[in-house]
């Protein structure tokens, strides 16, 4: 029964994994920006405040939601990450906070120079390094 958890967890993650490898950066901060938004408002975004949000204009959001309803990671008929769109968002997420402690602690960047620069790393980073950035807040350096 563990193994089969493990098992499931292991695809799940390596599944969430091809899909972060499979966006362009500009496709990855949006799936961070829209799981932002529906964390701190508890519910779905509107095409506007995403535009705001990432300040861009409303034409460039709704093509950029476009593209992303065709790749399966947004719904269809509301601005709301797919269960496949989550779960690249969160790993994504992961990549982040792991990319805004190294800005932090080890570079000396602070403020909102570190959580952009943190953003666009998270956002670039092959699934590789995205694995090593994940297991460096986790364990330390050197893990």
């Amino acid at each position: 029964m563990a193994d089969d958890i493990a098992q499931i967890a292991g695809e799940e993650q390596a599944a969430a994994e091809r899909s972060c490898a499979d966006v362009t950066t500009g496709e990855a901060r949006y799936l961070m920006a829209l799981l932002d938004m529906q964390r701190e408002a508890g519910g779905d975004p509107s095409q506007a405040s995403l535009a705001r949000h990432l300040r861009v204009s409303a034409p460039t959001a709704l093509e950029m939601l476009r593209r992303l309803r065709t790749l399966g990671l947004v719904e269809a008929e509301a601005v709301r990450l797919t269960p496949a769109g989550t779960s690249a968002a969160l790993v994504l997420s992961s990549r982040r906070r792991a990319a805004l402690q190294i800005m932090q602690d080890v570079l000396g960047i602070e403020g909102d120079d570190a959580e952009h620069e943190a953003a666009w790393l998270a956002a670039s980073a092959s699934p590789l390094l995205g694995r090593h950035l994940i297991s460096w807040r986790a364990h330390g350096p050197g893990a």
